[in-house]
């Protein structure tokens, strides 16, 4: 049983899905602090040579848990941010097809940011025919450790044996400490495929999940992989 967590963040990038794919069971790390001015609010929309910051006011408190943290004044702020995709990706080749799960996440007045990035990342998993089972660690056991420890212990809650990590994690884990428990790990090494970008001549790469979607719809899945598919989904 493999498995991966990471925090539910807004529009995520296209690893984040390849993660999913590669995993049994994705927990979504609604549990751990909130990190301002990171990719739980904010992501990158694709705009004719380059890109642009979506990103959702929010009011926050040092130390909050991310599953804590209020959208600011949602109502507003909810159709600001999708009025913004609308307006860039309105023409793309998929947008009609695809937008209708998103206009009714934007249009469903969510109150907290983890609740609303949730709902995107489930209607992504779904468009894309991700069948990996979403779990929030809101609803495990409630961890008392942190770092290297609470990711065990999470991987352990969820009964797996091996454990996803982003690439970055070699240099933050305390490997001694994983290596004591006997469950696997597996670095991530995702090469970030090059797809045909309606509105931009150069590719930009590491946009948000809507930029795959509503540019390639049914073959976003076949793009997401590339050449890294790991796991027979």
């Amino acid at each position: 049983m493999i498995c991966t967590v990471h925090q539910p963040n807004y529009l995520p990038y296209l690893g984040f899905f390849e993660k999913a794919f590669n995993s049994d069971i994705f927990v979504l790390y609604d549990t751990t602090q909130f990190k301002k001015n990171d990719w739980q609010n904010r992501n990158k929309l694709c705009i004719p040579g380059g890109w642009q910051w979506i990103s959702m006011p929010i009011l926050h408190d040092f130390g909050q848990k991310i599953m804590e943290v209020r959208i600011k004044d949602p109502e507003k702020n909810l159709m600001k941010n999708w009025r913004s995709i609308k307006v860039i990706y309105g023409r793309a080749p998929f947008f009609k097809e695809y937008s209708p799960a998103y206009e009714e996440i934007f249009n469903s007045k969510q109150e907290f940011i983890a609740d609303l990035n949730i709902s995107i990342i489930l209607a992504a998993a779904g468009q894309l025919g991700i069948k990996t089972k979403f779990i929030k660690c809101s609803e495990l056991p409630e961890l008392d450790s942190t770092s290297t420890q609470a990711l065990i212990d999470i991987t352990r809650n969820v009964n797996a044996d091996t454990y996803i990590s982003g690439a970055e994690g070699i240099n933050y884990l305390d490997m001694d400490l994983w290596n004591s428990t006997g469950l696997k790990i597996i670095f991530q090494k995702y090469t970030h495929p090059v797809y045909t970008q309606f509105n931009s001549p150069e590719f930009q790469p590491y946009m948000n999940i809507l930029d795959l979607l509503f540019n390639c719809g049914p073959k976003s899945l076949e793009v997401l992989l590339n050449a890294n598919t790991q796991k027979d989904n």
